[in-house]
């Protein structure tokens, strides 16, 4: 029986350190000044070029402008799709949600964050 119970608390004790073990898959940061990524945990920021950014913190404004040569009989015209401001491109300041990537070789930056 004490076997058995020492056993159990081997195995409790093995999951406890591997599950501490492992750093969180997700984090905050702060891109400062000169875009680099300041991590909450982490003191040295990531220089901007060292860390990926998710497609849809990259979007222009315009996002796009249609055009045609003609119209039926309106004549040639153009529309600019404005980006809304929530999806603005990272700027200074903005906090962001990051992802540990690739055995926590590679960062992604996800989304900014806001608060509720």
């Amino acid at each position: 029986m004490a076997n058995g119970i020492s056993k159990l608390a081997q195995v409790i004790a093995e999951r406890i350190a591997s599950q501490t073990q492992r750093p969180d898959m997700l984090e905050l940061g702060t891109i400062q000044a000169d875009m680099s990524l300041k991590l909450d945990r982490f003191a040295v920021p990531i220089p901007q070029g060292d860390y990926l950014i998710c497609r849809s913190l990259t979007l222009p404004d315009p996002m796009a402008v249609t055009s045609a040569t003609s119209v039926g009989d309106h004549g040639s015209h153009s529309h600019n799709v404005l980006r809304p401001s929530q999806l603005a491109p990272l700027a200074p300041g903005d906090r962001v949600l990051v992802a540990w990537v690739n055995d926590g070789m590679d960062l992604v930056v996800i989304d900014v964050v806001v608060n509720s």
